[in-house]
């Protein structure tokens, strides 16, 4: 599960009422919009929020914000909230960047940004981005960040940062090249007529002119100085007397005015505004529980009518936060006089509402400030499901990183939960430092009643520790030991450890039992919600019953699997969208195959996933399908060089298998037998034998592999080695035996609706299905010799009409007893383009019966009964 980003964030400040007009720092503004990057750099209460505002609000680019803060330290978010921000302009302006930048595992920021960068290049017109406040946000990591996106800006966006420091960044490259404006404190202090318009027109407070200099002196044009000032002025009888006393730094300037602030609020306000300011944001209901009254609508309406430093976070105002400099003076505040409530108590209570409220990230936040270290552990925990068995470990990591090993020694639960969230985040090598800690807490606690629950919960990480190392050994030992020492009660461990056995049948070989344990797995998580459970089992158990040539049980369990993962992206989901393109192209839905195929290759290209590879040879294989054979070769050459480079041997033997295949279909026979000369790619030897004649070699060499195979290899490989056998068998001593051997094929592939290991043997398996066609699968035989057809006509290069063909073209047609129609013609070129009757149909629109009548009449016309020859015969007549 995704942390959900707030949309508050991607609200630029609405304009006040008693705002100035600064046209002068907005012509500035408008001017630099020709260079890459606008930055307004001041300390705190210089209005750059206010300016930027106004700058979104006036700009006739579109305009987009983003308000930072410190969680956006982490690289990865801050790239999110980029993204959002973009796509609230358009939806589609960054789509697929806000999915990838959440996926899980994360990719890089770079890698999002990359993706997104070229979206934007191809944006026309001039587009705004404001980051606010990052002065919170930055850090080494996203300083980069930030240093990359500018460095490969695209010519369309235009960059506003406002930041209380300098950001480290390469400035003086950009001032170098003209490409950056810089707004500073200077620029943004009021001028005099300035702040005459905001005390007196602004603010309606009727100041002399000697009493709007005297402020404006000691303010040093300062806006939120101003701002305090004129709200503190407001009721008092002697303006002069106030303006006299009003001396000072900033630092003391703000004191003395939250002070004489808060002190002019009746007494339920200032508590209101002191126990509230433990909060990042507000709304009414939140505010109640902190207050535990119903006062939140109320003070909300009063503090906003006040102009009491509270800025709007939504358009419906819902939302609000105070200014960041009037809240942090309101905690320390509270924290000096705790004299309304103790600070642990105000977090519990603001941490019960976002508990109820289902913001469980925000509540484990909130646990965590009021030192409850057994409230964060239960609400990690959940009601018997943690949050990293619900794919949301990320906070429980930010949490417990920082921690001493005291705190995690004195709570050995809190070992065993950092190694648990390594593992869901697929931090897999970090696992071993929080289980040696765990080991050693736990037999330090050995007379604790949860002791025999954290010995199994340790064992079951052990085992999942070794799955990423992939030590069957090790794995089956420690997950028994887990069910031997879990309560029975412990359903989510115990179903994690109950999937490791899985892992380990699976890597000794017994798939057999892997399936078994798989599907019991998957029962066990969907029902006590394990889902990050659920969705491993899920997949190794499709891509088990793919193997074993289940394809509609491996569908459905697919399909399962992207259903429990919903619409965010996952790492796991390249396997999975890569076992549904085999599946569909197994069934010669090329559409869908092609479609879960490029899905599942841009995530791991973006993941940086080994199933990549895997969809690679997918891809190549369908374009072998449209005979497009140096694309698919070019791209089988690159998919190679990268399984050697991550020596990813299961992933080379696949794609010199799809190139062998690719080099017979361009006749290159030498070319593919070097390649197929590797013990380990039995079939595609055969499979080139065969292409030399050499049949009884084949089949000798199918006849090795299928009795020592048949029972260890999987389903789809038996299946192909038949196929080829068949071939062979016809080839030497055309007889029944072929016919024999074609029949256990055929057994094996009817019921899950295999066609492409037929089709992909070419003109051969068409003859012998010919000869099968009275056999006890006719209609079988009939569907596989269509699609044979289909195949074999777009296989069929299309030769150049001859020139008198050319010259003469109406007579041509003249010279058929009964000419095609226009219609008749429009479907031929479909037919000659390999297009299926349904394709066809979809194209122009016609139903699949009234193509098939059309098919007819031109088969008549042509005096042909079949497709390909209704493409050989139109050549001859010069029809296309």
């Amino acid at each position: 599960m995704t942390t959900p980003l707030l949309a508050t964030k991607l609200f630029a400040p609405p304009p006040s009422p008693r705002s100035v007009e600064r046209l002068r720092l907005t012509q500035r503004l408008d001017a630099g919009l020709r260079g890459k990057l606008t930055l307004v750099c001041a300390p705190a209460g210089f209005g750059k929020s206010t300016l930027l505002g106004a700058l979104v609000q006036a700009c006739e680019h579109p305009s987009a914000w983003l308000s930072l803060d410190v969680e956006e330290r982490d690289p990865n978010r801050f790239v999110a909230y980029l993204t959002a921000s973009l796509r609230s302009i358009s939806a589609d302006l960054g789509e697929g960047a806000l999915a990838l930048a959440q996926a899980r595992p994360r990719p890089s920021p770079e890698a999002v940004l990359v993706h997104l960068i070229n979206r934007l290049a191809k944006r026309r017109g001039r587009l705004v981005l404001v980051l606010d406040d990052y002065q919170l946000a930055s850090s080494p990591e996203v300083d980069a960040v930030l240093a990359f996106l500018i460095d490969n800006m695209p010519a369309p966006l235009h960059l506003v940062l406002a930041s209380r420091e300098v950001p480290a960044i390469a400035l003086a490259r950009l001032r170098a090249q003209g490409q950056l404006l810089e707004i500073g404190q200077d620029d943004l202090r009021f001028q005099a007529e300035e702040t005459r318009l905001f005390l007196n027109q602004s603010m309606s407070l009727g100041l002399t002119e000697p009493q709007v200099q005297a402020l404006d002196a000691r303010t040093e044009g300062w806006p939120a100085g101003l701002q305090m000032a004129a709200v503190s002025l407001a009721g008092q009888s002697d303006a002069d007397r106030f303006i006299r006393s009003f001396t000072g730094s900033h630092r003391v300037v703000l004191d003395y005015l939250l002070e004489e602030v808060l002190q002019r609020q009746p007494a339920d306000i200032q508590a209101f505004l002191l126990s509230t300011s433990i909060l990042d944001r507000l709304c009414p209901e939140l505010c109640d529980a902190v207050m535990q009254a119903e006062v939140g609508h109320a003070c909300l309406r009063h503090l906003e009518q006040s102009k009491l430093f509270v800025v709007p976070l939504d358009d419906e105002r819902r939302w609000v936060r105070y200014h960041h400099l009037f809240g942090a003076a309101l905690q320390q505040r509270l924290r000096e006089t705790q004299a309304l409530a103790p600070l642990p108590a105000l977090h519990l209570r603001a941490c019960a509402w976002y508990e109820a409220n289902g913001m469980v990230s925000q509540a484990l936040r909130h646990a965590v400030a009021a030192g409850d270290t057994a409230r964060a552990i239960q609400m990690v925990q959940g009601k018997g499901m943690p949050l990293y068995f619900l794919e949301d470990a990320e906070p429980v990591l930010q949490w417990l990183q920082g921690q001493p090993p005291e705190l995690l020694d004195a709570h050995p639960p809190l070992w065993l939960m950092l190694a648990w969230s390594y593992l869901a985040t697929s931090l897999h090598s970090e696992m071993r430092a929080p289980m040696l800690g765990a080991e050693a807490a736990i037999e330090s606690a050995a007379a604790h009643p949860a002791y025999r629950s954290w010995r199994g919960e340790l064992n079951a990480v052990r085992a999942w520790e070794a799955v990423a190392r992939g030590d069957a050994l090790t794995i089956s030992r420690e997950a028994a030991l887990a069910l031997e020492w879990l309560p029975q009660d412990n359903l989510a461990v115990r179903t994690a450890a109950h999937c490791a056995l899985g892992v380990a049948h699976q890597f000794s070989g017994d798939r057999l039992a892997a399936q078994q344990v798989y599907g019991d797995v998957v029962t066990m998580a969907d029902a006590c919600g394990n889902r990050m459970i659920s969705v491993v089992a899920s997949i190794a158990l499709g891509h088990l019953q793919e193997n074993d040539n289940q394809l509609h049980l491996a569908a459905r369990t697919y399909g399962r699997a992207l259903q429990t993962l919903g619409d965010q992206p996952h790492g796991v989901a390249c396997e999975v969208h890569l076992g549904l393109a085999r599946i569909h192209y197994e069934w010669d839905d090329l559409p869908a195959a092609t479609v879960h195929a490029e899905k599942s290759s841009r995530l791991a290209a973006l993941l940086e996933c080994d199933a990549g590879l895997g969809a690679d040879v997918l891809l190549a294989q369908i374009l072998l399908s449209r005979a497009e054979t140096d694309a698919a070769l070019g791209l089988l050459t690159k998919a190679s060089t990268a399984a050697q480079t991550r020596n990813q041997h299961g992933g080379r033997l696949a794609i010199a298998h799809a190139q062998v295949q690719a080099l017979l279909q361009t006749g290159e026979l030498i070319a593919a037998a070097q390649l197929a000369q590797d013990p380990a790619l039995p079939l595609a030897h055969a499979w080139v034998l065969l292409a030399r004649g050499q049949a009884l070699q084949a089949h000798e060499c199918l006849t090795a592999f299928l009795d020592a195979s048949r029972a260890s290899a999987p389903a789809s490989d038996v299946l192909r080695a038949l196929l080829l056998d068949a071939l062979a068998l016809d080839a030497f001593d055309p007889s029944e035996a072929a016919l024999a051997v074609l029949e256990e094929a055929m057994a094996l592939a009817e019921p899950q609706g295999c066609v492409r290991a037929f089709v992909d043997l070419g003109r051969p398996m068409q003859r012998l299905l010919t000869k099968a066609t009275q056999d006890a699968r006719p209609r079988y035989t009939a569907m596989l010799l269509e699609a044979m057809e289909i195949q074999l006509v777009a296989l069929t290069p299309i030769a150049p009409p001859p020139k008198e063909a050319a010259e003469q073209p109406a007579g041509t047609v003249r010279a058929m007893a009964d000419p095609l129609s226009q219609r008749e013609l429009q479907i031929l070129t479909l037919i000659c383009k390999g297009l299926s009757n349904q394709e066809i149909g979809q194209q122009i629109f016609l139903s699949l019966s009234t193509v098939k009548w059309h098919n007819q009449n031109i088969f008549d016309k042509l005096d042909v009964q079949r497709r390909t020859e209704a493409v050989a015969r139109a050549r001859e007549l010069n029809l296309l």
